[in-house]
């Protein structure tokens, strides 16, 4: 009699262990881990006068197959500033200080990972047609040179992996180009840097 109680209490608790099992397996994961399906907006960094690659950041946001930059900008009187967003969550992409004649800086990102970071590939990507590259106005008189030179900019990140699996999971998305300035008037153009913005 013992035996056949133990026996049904036994049965329940597994019944009960099982079914919970199968609850935690069909309940989705609060804390996913990032993969490639994420959507991301990835910063690479380029020197403005020797086109070198100097580093990025790869940012990761709820899905979403719109992108758009918004901005804000405060004109350098003596000091400003301009801001880029990611419109559709109201998101922070890129934050820096422009002083008139001095030296502003950026403060989002924080840091930009170093080009050793970023992985590589064996055969450079072809420059796209020039109408896939978009400049980022963030004013009406946003600063930007008369003749951009995109085949060196391109040249720069061509071998990045990062670039040719954002550009293979989102080929009509355009090649966003921000020109950082963080020093106007009589500024120095050696320390103004391009920024290739890119969502996978």
């Amino acid at each position: 009699m013992i035996n056949k109680k133990i026996k049904n209490v036994m049965k329940k608790v597994l019944l009960f262990a099982l079914a919970s099992l199968m609850l935690s397996c069909d309940k989705e994961d609060d804390n996913p881990i990032p993969g490639d399906n994420e959507n991301k907006v990835v910063l690479l960094k380029v020197d403005f006068l020797t086109n070198k690659f100097e580093g990025g950041k790869e940012l990761e946001f709820s899905k979403s197959p719109d992108f758009t930059i918004s901005t804000t900008y405060e004109s350098p009187g003596d000091f400003g500033s301009v801001q880029l967003y990611y419109k559709e969550f109201e998101k922070k992409l890129f934050d820096g200080t422009i002083h008139w004649m001095g030296l502003g800086e950026m403060s989002y990102p924080e840091s930009v990972s170093s080009p050793n970071a970023f992985q590589t590939i064996d055969e450079n990507l072809p420059l796209p047609d020039t109408s896939e590259f978009a400049k980022v106005m963030y004013d009406e008189n946003a600063h930007y040179p008369e003749t951009i030179n995109y085949t060196d900019i391109w040249n720069s990140i061509d071998n990045l992996k990062v670039v040719s699996n954002y550009r293979n999971s989102n080929p009509e998305g355009k090649i966003n180009l921000f020109l950082y300035t963080p020093s106007v008037g009589v500024g120095d153009p050696a320390d103004w840097d391009w920024f290739i913005i890119l969502k996978n």
